[in-house]
């Protein structure tokens, strides 16, 4: 939600009506003088234009609603000393944007929309396994909409996913690979049964890890799966979800 006082809210409903009405372009200046307020490029009548506040003019390009730029001048700190000046604003530059329009459409109910960057775990890079980002990521770097790059990058992908099988599960033998090597850590001998309360659970592990190994990782080690960019950053943020679950078990 817009973190705007009910007068704030006035204030930009009244902005975007006369830019609707054609009173007022979308780049305009406000302009301060003593005792109030003017808007250069405002075509309406003067005694319309409300106080607009500078802190109001910072709300508003905080939230997006408009890109504001000051204008500084230069003033003498005192009239009877020789140098010394210091500045301040004399006018802002304001460009309204189309998340203004937006705002005042729907009565400022924009919805919460932050949960998108949990669903979208690709896009916040900086908590993805170190290896995936060392080792899938240059790859992408060449082109991100190539499906062949999906391609290889999954098949890394698949690679660090079972040496990490291996290195918690503590598997010395490296000829041991897809389910086999799957079994060997979660199966009813393997090597991580003791981290587990229930046979239920260790079999949900097993089957699930299982299940990736025979979907995503063969298919992409024995032929090209060109993925599109959409089912190829799916399927590496899963991965990255399972290299996490391990370390837990770790």
């Amino acid at each position: 939600m817009y973190s705007l006082t009910e007068n704030q809210k006035n204030i930009l409903r009244w902005i975007v009506q006369q830019v609707r009405d054609k009173n007022l372009p979308e780049e305009f200046i406000v302009v301060w003088y003593f005792g109030g307020s003017s808007i250069i490029g405002f075509t309406g009548k003067e005694g319309d234009i409300p106080e607009i506040m500078k802190g109001m003019l910072d709300l508003f390009h905080d939230n997006g609603l408009m890109l504001c730029r000051p204008n500084m001048a230069l003033q003498k700190i005192s009239p009877h000393i020789s140098s010394g000046t210091t500045s301040y604003e004399i006018s802002r530059c304001c460009t309204i944007t189309g998340k203004a329009y937006e705002a005042v459409d729907s009565d400022f109910s924009a919805p919460d929309i932050s949960f998108v960057t949990h669903l979208t775990p690709l896009a916040d890079l900086t908590n993805l396994d170190d290896v995936i980002k060392k080792r899938c990521l240059p790859i992408l770097g060449a082109g991100s909409t190539d499906p062949m790059l999906w391609d290889s990058a999954i098949r890394t992908a698949g690679v660090i996913l079972e040496e990490r099988l291996r290195d918690v599960g503590g598997i010395v033998d490296t000829s041991r690979i897809g389910r086999d090597l799957v079994n060997g850590v979660f199966g009813n001998s393997g090597t991580l049964k003791s981290k587990f309360l229930n046979d239920s659970e260790k079999l949900g592990y097993r089957d699930l890890y299982a299940g990736i190994v025979g979907t995503f990782k063969n298919p992409s080690s024995h032929r090209h799966i060109d993925p599109s960019p959409e089912e190829g950053g799916a399927i590496i943020a899963f991965i990255d979800l399972l290299l996490k679950m391990l370390e837990k078990l770790r």
